[in-house]
């Protein structure tokens, strides 16, 4: 089971190296962070966009091959070859680069070309803290703005899924509120309960519980002033939270204020989806190509 981020690269270094197309290339920061990754030999790149300012790109942050570069400057047309490849087991990653987030999705979910897998698409991330034992996982902070509570059973699972490739045998979630008591003025602990109780006869390879505000998931002096008993009170693997909103600043705190290493990827297509912002740190665009590699290698080896 992953501890931090230095295992999930110590993971990505055992796994064999994926071929990883990335969507409009000609950006300063996706280069680097392409050439990062190159550099310990994990990823082989498809590099999809203006094959000229690629190419400069290349020489200036010296990207050693194996690499490609296709030259497609149309964004529609840039992601289809990308899909194209996908369908066709060409690339086992994709990466979003200098694109809008919204123009490479409509190519995702495309009826025709797209290589949408699942129900929903889900953004995961994953944070590693330099006062906790453990990695949190963190869903959904990029993709479902207010998800209701049959979406969020299906974040649930992706983030799950994701758990369970990282090495957890019995993930331990936790469903997020402002409170851990069902009050029917605060729609997200309605949903909590609805959840917990769609599982309640299911056989399961997760441990849910809910709802708790965010001390009582992840702190056991939080957990025993307020005399919490819950399997997942005070050692939580999997945060869900109740909206974008609550998700987005949540990681986004843990990493700018709280010294958090992240890594996050898109679930719910037919290969792991890099879909970082020119906000992230390179060490951000990296580990999440890190986590991107050993989700499709599928690292199922340990428990928790």
């Amino acid at each position: 089971m992953l501890r931090n981020l230095d295992d999930l690269k110590a993971a990505a270094l055992k796994s064999s190296r994926k071929k990883m197309a990335v969507v409009f290339a000609h950006d300063d920061h996706v280069i680097e962070a392409v050439k990062d990754a190159c550099s310990l030999k994990i990823i082989e790149p498809f590099l999809i966009g203006d094959g000229k300012v690629i190419n400069e790109l290349i020489e200036k942050y010296k990207l050693e091959k194996p690499y490609t570069v296709i030259d497609e400057s149309d964004p529609v047309l840039a992601t289809k070859v990308a899909m194209d490849m996908v369908n066709n087991n060409e690339v086992d990653i994709l990466m979003k680069g200098l694109i809008d987030t919204s123009t490479l999705l409509k190519g995702v979910v495309n009826s025709n070309y797209g290589i949408k897998k699942n129900k929903l698409l889900s953004h995961v991330g994953i944070v590693s803290y330099p006062t906790l034992d453990r990695i949190l996982f963190i869903s959904d902070g990029a993709m479902n703005i207010t998800p209701d509570y049959e979406q969020k059973i299906l974040i649930t699972e992706a983030a799950v899924e994701l758990a369970r490739t990282l090495g957890y045998k019995m993930p331990k979630v936790g469903i997020v509120s402002a409170v851990e008591k069902v009050n029917p003025k605060i729609e997200s602990t309605m949903d909590a309960k609805k959840i917990v109780d769609y599982y309640s006869d299911k056989e399961i390879d997760f441990i849910i519980d809910g709802p708790f505000a965010v001390d009582n998931l992840v702190s056991m002096d939080s957990v025993k002033q307020k005399g919490i008993t819950s399997p997942v009170g005070g050692v939580c693997d999997v945060l869900i939270f109740p909206n974008l909103d609550g998700g987005n600043i949540f990681y986004k705190t843990s990493v700018f204020l709280a010294s958090g290493d992240a890594a996050g990827i898109v679930m719910g297509a037919k290969v792991p989806i890099v879909l970082t912002s020119r906000a992230d740190t390179a060490d951000t665009k990296l580990n999440s190509i890190l986590l991107a590699v050993v989700n499709k290698n599928g690292l199922l080896t340990t428990s928790n």
